[in-house]
């Protein structure tokens, strides 16, 4: 099964920015200016409880965006929802008038796909995520959700993980959240396999999983076989491949300028996903989505 088609162009995208709009410290022009200046070719502004307009941008492609927010006694969920254009999202509910299930299914029925933003900062628990319907994707890493914007926990893979071993699988995006502009910006993108750089088809390329996220590193091809996942990268210091399994040997390996990374799967032993984390000599990473293996 190929993962990451090496033949295929890649589009590098953010899912997740404020602006002063809402919460965020840039104007609109700003952030769109920032993020095609570092080389986007596809950015959503997601401001909270706003629809953001779709155009085009000195050729970046912008999106339209909101982020919706629900709060719970012992967590909170944050709902990001990206649209083709404002008019998908024209007479969207406001937040009083509907909870976070009816919000998933306006984002669903509306033709957008929804991502679970920071699920870490957010506390969600696994009974919480596992019932969401209509989930395209989590964010694996938000750079705000970290220091010295926030206390530590930019990084959900942990979670998910235990969302995985429990059986449900989330394809993983990585995104800023930008609100400071204070260093926070264009620091983690997701790369995206469309056949255009269109709406419909950024769309469908969410849909059908074809994208990784990163911070730097390139996952260049990734294709799982009947016994093993294997990825090829840009060198990168430290391949680790993730599993419901606690223990397994040989499952994170160091080196300089590593660029293949074969990992043999753990079927007999009751392995049920896979995933994998590469990180560059800069400490920067990339990550690979879980892959269920079948029985």
């Amino acid at each position: 099964m190929i993962l990451i088609d090496g033949n295929r162009r890649s589009y590098k995208g953010n899912t997740h920015v404020h602006t002063t709009c809402s919460d965020g410290r840039a104007t609109p022009e700003q952030v769109m200016r920032m993020y095609r200046d570092a080389g986007y070719d596809f950015l959503a502004i997601t401001d909270h409880w706003r629809v953001s307009p779709a155009r085009r941008y000195e050729g970046m492609l912008v999106m339209s965006g909101i982020e919706c927010d629900f709060s719970f006694p012992d967590q909170v969920l944050h709902i990001v929802g990206i649209f083709r254009d404002e008019a998908a999202v024209e007479n969207f509910p406001a937040k009083k008038q509907m909870n976070h299930e009816e919000c998933l299914e306006q984002i669903c029925r509306r033709g957008g796909i929804a991502i679970v933003a920071h699920p870490a900062w957010s506390l969600n628990t696994v009974s919480m995520l596992a019932n969401l319907k209509h989930v395209c994707a989590a964010e694996v890493y938000n750079t705000v959700s970290g220091t010295p914007w926030n206390a530590q926990r930019a990084d959900s893979g942990g979670v998910l993980d235990l969302l995985a071993a429990s059986g449900r699988l989330i394809p993983q995006v990585a995104a800023d959240d930008a609100h400071f502009y204070s260093g926070e910006e264009t620091r983690s993108w997701t790369m995206l396999q469309a056949d255009a750089l269109e709406p419909d088809a950024i769309l469908d390329a969410f849909r059908k999983g074809r994208f990784y996220a990163s911070q730097g590193p390139e996952i260049l091809d990734a294709e799982l076989t009947d016994t093993e996942l294997i990825l090829h990268t840009s060198p990168v210091s430290m391949c680790v491949f993730y599993s419901n399994l606690p223990w397994v040997t040989g499952r994170c390996r160091t080196g300089q300028g590593m660029t293949e990374h074969i990992y043999r799967l753990q079927r007999a032993a009751g392995e049920r996903f896979v995933r994998c984390e590469v990180t560059d000599a800069a400490g920067n990473r990339a990550w690979l989505s879980p892959v269920c293996l079948k029985p």
